[in-house]
Order: C-alpha cells, then sequence, then structure tokens
C-alpha cells in the first residue's frame, strides 16, 4: 500500500474548480479509538458539541455569512448541476435549511448568497472565506471541527442525513483541515449519547400530557407547546415515540441555540426517522415473503454499535456454510461502528465457492496460471486461445456461476427496495462488494435509479472485482444514486473474470479487469489492484489487505488470520510450483 496522498494547500486547492478531488479517501489508523460499541462522549466531545450549539451567539457577523458563503461554494461547484433537477433542489433545500439556522442579521445578505448558489456574481475567493472563518476567537478557541458538528445537529433537527449533506461536510472538513476520522469520533459520541441516555419521564412533563390530552390537542402541545415550556425532553426511542421524556444528561449533550429543536419532544420523533425503528437499523432483516427466485435475504450484524453512518458489506462466494460464513470475510473491515453484512442464496454461493476453487486448482495443475495472466494482460477478451483441457472441465465453473450470478440481480432488487424502504433510517450507508458480491450491489443501484426517491441514501460504494459491464452509459445511471465516490478495483490479470465471459463480444468490457471511464463524470475513481490480487480468488482471501489498499479502514490482522493468510500463499505457491 502506498502512503496516503499530501493535503494539497488551501492556495493551491482554492484554484481549482471542483473541491472534491483533494478528498483523501484513505483513512489512517492512528489516534483513532477502536468502535467499541458502548462508548459514551467523552468531555472533550461533548465540548465541542456544546460549542457548535453557542454559533450563533459567539461568532462574529462576517464570520458567520463567511461560513455561509464557503457552504455554498461547496454546494455549487461540487453539487449544483443544471443539467439535474434532483441536486439542484438538494443544493436549494440545504443551503435554506442551513440559512434558516445562521444568524446573518438582514435578508440582504441571505438573498445574496441565493445568488451565489446559482453562480450570480460569484467571487470565488475560497481562501479569504477560510481566513475568516479561522480567525474568529470563537473557531480560535473551538476548532472548525465544531462547525461540522454545527451543522450535523441542523440537518439531524430536519429529521434526515441525506449522504449527499455528509460528502458536503467531509469537503468542508477538508478545507477546513478538520480530521475526517476525529470528526466521525464527534459523531460517534454524539450517537451514542442520543440512543443510548436512560430516559424517564419528568413531572413537568406528566403534567403536559395530561392537559394536553384534556384538551385533545395532543399532537399541537406534544410537538410544539412542550418544547417551549419544558426545555431539554427527548423522546427515548427505545421507550416508545409518544410519551414526553427528559434524560438527566441530554440538555447537557445537545446544549441550546441551533441545536435546540433536538432537546424536543418533536426533535426527538425526529431522531426516530433518522435512526430507523428504535434505532435498530438493519439488523436481522429477512424477506416476508420469497421474491422471484430468491430463497434467502437476511442482514446480519458485523458489529453492535450505532453511528450516524451505517456499512452493508456483499460477499462473492463462500468456502462453507457455516453460521459466520458471510461474516468472517469481513472481521476486519473497521470503517463504522454500525456494520452489516448480507446473507443471501447461501446454498448456491458455497456451491461456487467450491466450483472457484476446484478450477482455479485445475489450472495450477496445468501449469497454466502465468501463461494466462499474461494473455489476459496483452489481449482483448475474446482474442484469448483457451486451453483445451481448461474448456473441457469449462462446466464445473460455468454452471454456478450463471445461476448465481442470475440471482445476484433479484437480490440487488431486493436491497434496493430495502434500502429506499429507509429500514435503516434516513441516513447514509456504505456499500462494500467484491465478485458476484460487487454485482448485487451494481444492480441495487441501477434498481434506485429507476426510482425519483433514490437520492441522498448511499453514501459511498465499493466495488471490488465486479464481474459487471463497464459500460459508461450504466454506470453513470448508478452514479446519479451515489452521494459520494463509486471505487471500481480491477485487476488487469483477472483470467478468470474473462474467462466466464469468454462468449461475449469484443466490445464488452468488464469492470473487474479494468478502469471504468465516464466521461464527464468526477465520482468514479479507479484502483489497479494487481499488485496485491493475482487471481480472482485472492479477492477474498485478501480482502483485508485490498480494503486498506484502496483506502478503506481496518484493523490490524489477528495472529489467527496472518496464519491462515500465510497458509493461503504456501498453498499457492505449491500448486504453481
Amino acid at each position: 500500500m502506498g502512503p496516503a496522498p499530501e493535503e494539497a494547500p488551501v492556495e493551491e486547492m482554492a484554484s481549482r474548480k471542483s473541491l472534491a478531488r483533494f478528498l483523501p479517501f484513505r483513512r489512517s489508523q492512528s489516534n483513532v479509538a477502536s468502535p467499541t460499541p458502548n462508548e459514551s462522549m467523552s468531555p472533550e466531545h461533548r465540548s465541542t458539541v456544546m460549542a457548535a450549539s453557542q454559533f450563533n451567539q459567539r461568532t462574529r457577523t462576517e464570520t458567520r455569512f463567511a461560513f455561509s458563503e464557503l457552504i455554498c461554494a461547496i454546494l455549487r461547484l461540487d453539487f449544483y448541476d443544471l443539467e439535474d433537477p434532483h441536486q439542484v433542489k438538494f443544493c436549494e433545500a440545504s443551503m435554506e435549511t442551513i440559512l434558516r439556522k445562521i444568524d446573518l442579521g438582514r435578508k440582504k445578505e441571505k438573498k445574496t448568497i441565493r445568488e451565489h448558489l446559482k453562480g450570480e456574481g460569484t467571487t470565488e475567493d475560497i481562501c479569504a472565506l477560510i481566513s475568516a472563518i479561522k480567525e474568529d476567537p470563537f473557531v480560535v478557541e473551538n476548532g472548525t471541527m465544531s462547525l461540522l458538528i454545527l451543522l450535523v445537529l441542523i440537518t439531524i433537527e430536519k429529521g434526515e442525513y441525506d449522504s449527499r449533506f455528509r460528502v458536503m461536510l467531509r469537503h468542508i472538513g477538508a478545507l477546513l483541515g478538520v480530521s475526517w476520522d476525529q470528526f466521525e469520533e464527534v459523531e460517534d459520541g454524539l450517537t451514542h449519547s442520543l440512543l443510548d441516555e436512560q430516559y424517564i419521564e419528568s413531572d413537568e412533563a406528566r403534567e403536559t400530557r395530561a392537559k394536553s390530552e384534556k384538551m385533545k390537542k395532543i399532537k399541537r402541545i406534544a410537538f410544539i407547546g412542550t418544547a417551549g415550556t419544558v426545555g431539554g425532553l427527548l423522546i427515548g426511542l427505545t421507550g416508545g415515540l409518544a410519551a414526553p421524556l427528559v434524560a438527566t444528561g441530554a440538555g447537557v449533550i445537545i446544549g441550546t441555540g441551533a441545536a435546540a429543536g433536538i432537546a424536543t419532544t418533536a426533535g426527538a420523533a425526529v431522531l426516530g426517522s433518522v435512526f430507523g425503528v428504535a434505532g435498530a437499523g438493519l439488523v436481522g432483516y429477512k424477506m416476508k415473503k420469497r421474491v422471484g427466485a430468491i430463497e434467502e435475504f437476511t442482514v446480519e450484524a458485523l458489529t453492535q454499535g450505532h453511528s450516524l453512518h451505517s456499512v452493508l458489506c456483499v460477499s462473492g462466494w463462500i468456502s462453507e456454510n457455516t453460521e459466520d460464513a458471510f461474516k468472517h470475510q469481513w472481521r476486519h473491515l473497521w470503517m463504522s461502528r454500525e456494520q452489516y453484512s448480507l446473507r443471501y442464496e447461501s446454498k448456491y454461493l458455497v456451491e461456487l465457492g467450491k466450483a472457484l476453487d476446484y478450477f482455479m486448482t485445475v489450472a495450477l495443475s496445468m501449469a497454466i496460471q502465468h501463461t494466462l495472466m499474461e494473455t489476459a494482460l496483452a489481449g482483448l477478451l475474446a482474442a484469448i486461445a483457451w486451453p483445451v483441457a481448461l474448456l473441457s472441465v469449462s462446466s464445473v465453473l460455468d454452471n454456478p456461476w450463471s445461476v448465481c450470478a442470475a440471482r445476484t440481480t433479484e437480490v440487488g432488487e431486493q436491497l434496493a427496495e430495502v434500502l429506499l424502504s429507509r429500514a435503516h433510517g434516513k441516513r447514509p450507508i456504505t456499500l462494500i462488494g467484491f465478485s458476484l458480491g460487487a454485482r448485487v450491489i451494481y444492480h441495487c443501484l441501477l434498481a434506485m435509479s429507476r426510482r425519483t426517491d433514490c437520492r441522498g441514501i448511499v453514501g459511498d460504494v465499493v466495488l471490488l472485482g465486479a464481474p459487471v459491464s463497464a459500460s459508461p452509459k450504466q454506470w453513470k445511471q448508478l452514479c446519479s444514486v451515489v452521494g459520494g465516490r463509486v471505487i471500481n478495483g480491477y485487476c488487469e490479470t483477472d483470467w478468470l473474470l474473462r474467462f466466464v465471459y469468454r462468449t461475449m463480444s469484443v466490445q464488452f468490457t468488464i469492470a473487474g479487469t479494468g478502469p471504468v471511464d465516464v466521461p464527464g463524470q468526477r465520482k468514479v475513481l479507479n484502483f489497479n489492484l494487481s499488485h496485491i490480487v493475482k487471481g480472482h480468488l485472492d479477492y477474498a482471501e485478501k480482502l483485508t489487505e485490498i480494503l486498506e489498499a484502496v483506502g478503506i479502514r481496518v484493523t490490524p490482522r489477528s495472529a489467527e488470520s496472518t496464519e491462515d493468510l500465510k497458509a493461503y500463499e504456501r498453498r499457492s505457491e505449491e500448486e504453481e510450483s
């Protein structure tokens, strides 16, 4: 793995049109706490949240204007697209939400920012805006992290955490010098404090509820009046969304000012919208009835924590059908405190796993592995002269591969329905998959793209060794669903992927064997993994190293998994020799 890219100077960054390209996807492991499920907010993080709630009271008017202008510039340069009305609507709605919460004094300033969002009269002096923000005594004292947390509180109060909004925060953080890892720590601490406080009904809340029932104005009083009379009330997500409850520490956590709405009864119901029913997320989700040919579709928890962003992993095959078969491959993933894996069609995927292992063993026994790798690297798909001996056993792989490939299309469409239903709440989710798991995600995104309510759900996407078309038209279509980046991890010498698509025309290109070129699309990032992946089986056996290579945070390998990897490499070397 190469070193993380150095951060460009602010002057250089501000001179380019798009701000997104400076943002490092790689996340280091240094100074980052392990994602333990019950870690409460630290005093330092609590102080940051408190400071965020005091932004309007303690900052200069010109600082608030500069911060609003910086947000406007990022929305305009990286999200505003006149050809996409959905993106225009997102930018305008986000800017309006922020302008309603940040006190700019006069209406004239807000009108100016609205005009700038549309590109009217803009100066694009990003450096001056950043300097004005950082020179404010409040920011000097509390750091720029408090500004990002302010925006988190503002959007949560609205009842949703749009994936594009979180990407915008990543852009702002990069310009203001905020460590994304540290931001996620504060974000996770806030999540824990909001979800895991012990709530009890206060005397004031009980009286208010009784009066509201008597007056038959339950909704109006509970959702509006109580906010002003009781103050720091929260509805405990584990105690039902109807009764006004109060947490002893909630007022301290949330503070006042711009984020005060979250500390009300209405705000607590809003949190239920963000996190889903009782904050349960996707864990335990199962198909209620059989859909098409799909026989198995269950979401399993990889971690026990909660977060404002989650991750769903999809495996391409399994080697044995055990209880942890779909979890084991992702055991070192460390991207969020809330991570899931998808268990699907295990009966067929274990058959595919055995077929892949046998087929690769046959290829190695024929001593043609290196020849096939070199041919795959040099030639087109249909130009490869496949050995007769390999073709004679092709049915061993072709049949299970075809069955699984067909089923992944339906599984992807089912996953799209799950995500569109917001079962995980109105917050971002990252999707990661290898081989046929990447194919599941690919078809999920294509299915979502055909719906008008598809945006703002998916944050980043990582596709590794994807057995799908590299068609620019389809990739542009799936990119419209993704708020952040779409990573295509490929191996130029993956002859097995070329083999299973050997009957396709020479015009057909596979995403898992080369870069995907989508003209005018900046979301797609291509990673050549040929230095790690020597064969398609490596996507499962070397998954931890591959994830790290594309910038996904992982935990260090355990002694057991290190030995497993060494044993796999020794076995591969012996079979080759």
